[in-house]
């Protein structure tokens, strides 16, 4: 069905562009190349309505092709989010007894031995030579 509309869209778009073109202007339409209304096919006087009226019906075919392809593709774009795993909390037993919970992060952080405290990575150590 979406590729019937979308061939349908492209054919209307091409049918629209040549009708604009077909039209003449004030100035003189593009293929009247300035010489008037008087050449046209269907007369002087009733050119001009019966390529407005065209015009106006395949624009109006032309925007609800326009409306039904943005339709049926929205509603089968899915973002890539929307199959992501989510990440479980993890849970453990902080020294008063008391169960935490440590956000996930993306790094690995330090290796720490139970019972002692990590150092900032960026902070020296008290009996380093370079301070």
């Amino acid at each position: 069905m979406m590729t019937f509309v979308a061939v349908l869209h492209i054919l209307v778009a091409l049918l629209l562009i040549g009708l604009v073109l077909v039209q003449d202007s004030k100035g003189g339409g593009a293929l009247g190349m300035g010489g008037g209304g008087s050449n046209s096919v269907v007369g002087a006087a009733g050119a001009q309505t019966l390529w407005a009226k065209i015009t106006r019906y395949v624009a109006l075919v032309f925007a609800i092709t326009c409306v039904s392809l943005t339709y049926m593709t929205a509603s089968k774009t899915k973002s890539i989010m929307d199959s992501a795993p989510v990440p479980a909390a993890t849970t453990g037993s902080a020294a008063g007894g008391a169960a935490a919970t440590t956000p996930a992060t993306t790094e690995p952080g330090p290796v720490v031995p139970a019972g002692k405290a990590a150092l900032p990575v960026d902070t020296p150590k008290a009996d380093d030579p370079k301070k």
